[in-house]
């Protein structure tokens, strides 16, 4: 357990360096009794701005307005963008190179 890589800790992936780091550290700190904290797992994969900035990464850096879609997806996509006009939703997709 102190090389972290065969035990389990939550919310985390394994075989990574931050969860060997992690789960080692769980380890000593919980054998010596010491009370101190051990870093956060970053939540990326509940982060809406990493999944906007991974789809926009995905099309080469074009917004979705650029896209080559259909009547009925250009349509759907027109009614959500008008949804999400002056939102925090807007805000976002903008600030990511979205829209």
């Amino acid at each position: 357990a102190f090389l972290g890589q065969f035990a389990e800790t939550a919310r985390d992936t394994i075989f990574t360096t931050e969860y060997s780091i992690r789960t080692g550290m769980e380890a000593v700190y919980s054998l010596l009794d010491i009370d101190r904290g051990v870093p956060e797992v970053w939540g990326s994969t509940y982060d809406v701005r990493d999944l906007v900035n991974a789809s926009v990464a995905l099309r080469d850096g074009r917004k979705i307005t650029d896209m080559d879609l259909g009547v009925v997806e250009k349509l759907a996509l027109k009614e959500l963008l008008k949804k999400a006009r002056g939102t925090d939703v807007e805000k976002l997709l903008a600030e990511h190179g979205a829209i």
